[in-house]
């Protein structure tokens, strides 16, 4: 039997939540996940998940989103307050969450990260096929049947054109030249960061895909 489970919590209850935690970046960047909620989103249809532990406290939080048509589960803002970092609970509460997705036989999902939380993800077998607009890195996979558990071996045996399904146009479109909108500054993390990332980043494969008659 795991030791966590998952909540879901409604915009009152996220708030008294996030009350709780001490450091102020991560109660700011909460603040912050709330605001960008209220602006896109209704908290009536699907809020904030939180991983709980066996005496219900509040380890990790995670905005996502399920389209109507389990098209895409949609990762958008992920967080851990400070006293509980380094403990794993970031990635239990991803697992449980698309063990959720492949519950409800959704197909893809897709994220953006930013530079610091790129090598999270990368350990996990995601990959990334560019930037968007705003310099974040674009990720678009398929949903293993395995789910988080699956991920790198998928990322491993599959081809370029298995991973992109039906969806270069879409990929393509998100990213396609954005990396040449980049100030000086940007651009040199860009390069550090693609040069860590290695073969996560998938820019010049799609690139040379797109362009294979």
């Amino acid at each position: 039997m795991s030791l966590y489970h998952l909540e879901t919590l409604g915009r009152d209850a996220y708030i008294n939540s996030i009350a709780t935690i001490q450091d102020p970046q991560t109660l700011r960047f909460a603040d912050q996940s709330m605001a960008w909620w209220d602006r896109h989103f209704s908290w009536n249809a699907q809020g904030c998940i939180v991983l709980c532990n066996e005496k219900n406290e509040h380890l990790c939080y995670l905005f996502s989103k399920i389209d109507r048509y389990s098209e895409y589960l949609t990762l958008y803002n992920l967080f851990t307050p400070k006293t509980q970092q380094r403990k794993g609970y970031a990635t239990h509460l991803l697992r449980m969450t698309l063990a959720l997705g492949v519950e409800k036989h959704v197909r893809r999902i897709t994220f953006s990260s930013i530079s610091t939380s790129l090598d999270f993800y990368r350990l996990l077998g995601f990959i990334y096929w560019g930037i968007n607009d705003i310099g974040d890195y674009y990720c678009n996979l398929p949903l293993p049947r395995e789910g988080l558990d699956g991920m790198k071996e998928m990322v491993h045996s599959s081809d370029i054109q298995t991973l992109l399904g039906r969806y270069l146009e879409k990929i393509h479109t998100k990213i396609d030249g954005n990396e040449l909108k980049l100030s000086v500054a940007q651009n040199l993390i860009y390069k550090q960061d693609i040069f860590n990332l290695g073969s996560s980043y998938v820019r010049e494969n799609l690139r040379i895909f797109k362009n294979t008659p």
